[in-house]
């Protein structure tokens, strides 16, 4: 059975306030960097073998200190990177009304499946990329993997994981809007129990015990 521990990163400059630098290019706070040696301390505990983080700067800064504390490789990978709102939003405040009443429009309409405004990605695409995220970890020769992603992604990736092809915009609206994710919240999942249904299954949320 594979086991998939999914980590959101540690505090953000962005998460913290100020300018969006690009999902590439925001790094981790003083306390971010603080954070995921928690988690690691945590995950010590459990049979990891590897660690696979978004190519994102927050999530492979997590990454490398989760992989460093627990002596383990890690891998960077597109696939678990955040929900791209666009490339206009890059320079602008993090809490700028106007984007903010943007960002909520934007998960209100995921029920349009194919709904496309400037440059995000829509629920059409986050759905195949979630699908192509799930393939490629239950493909892995490992059985235990630490995936650090992000905080509005991995609601997506959980939907998918347990809905599949069922999965769809009204979902996704729901999901987004209801489950909260703090940073370096942990997320749990198995697949390919056979004394359950061998698919995706849900062990823990967001469990920040952790933080304290």
């Amino acid at each position: 059975m594979k086991t998939v521990y999914i980590v959101r990163h540690g505090e953000s400059s962005s998460n913290a306030g100020g300018i969006i630098l690009g999902g590439d290019k925001t790094p981790l706070t003083e306390k971010g960097r603080e954070q995921p040696l928690f988690v690691g301390k945590r995950l010590s505990h459990l049979p990891v073998e590897l660690v696979v983080a978004s190519s994102y700067l927050r999530a492979r800064q997590t990454g490398d200190i989760i992989a460093e504390h627990l002596g383990k490789p890690i891998e960077y990978s597109d696939l678990f990177v955040e929900w791209r709102q666009g490339s206009h939003r890059v320079g602008a405040d993090v809490a700028d009304p106007e984007l903010l009443k943007e960002m909520k429009s934007l998960i209100e309409h995921m029920h349009d499946e194919d709904r496309r405004v400037i440059d995000e990605e829509n629920f059409s695409d986050l759905n195949e990329r979630a699908g192509q995220a799930l393939s490629f970890l239950a493909e892995r020769p490992e059985e235990h993997i630490v995936v650090v992603s992000h905080g509005w992604f991995t609601p997506i990736l959980f939907g998918k994981a347990i809905m599949g092809e069922d999965f769809t915009g009204r979902d996704c609206e729901h999901l987004m809007k209801s489950m909260r994710l703090f940073n370096t919240g942990l997320t749990i999942l198995t697949h390919g129990d056979e004394r359950w249904w061998d698919n995706w299954n849900v062990v823990t949320w967001n469990d920040h015990a952790h933080l304290g």
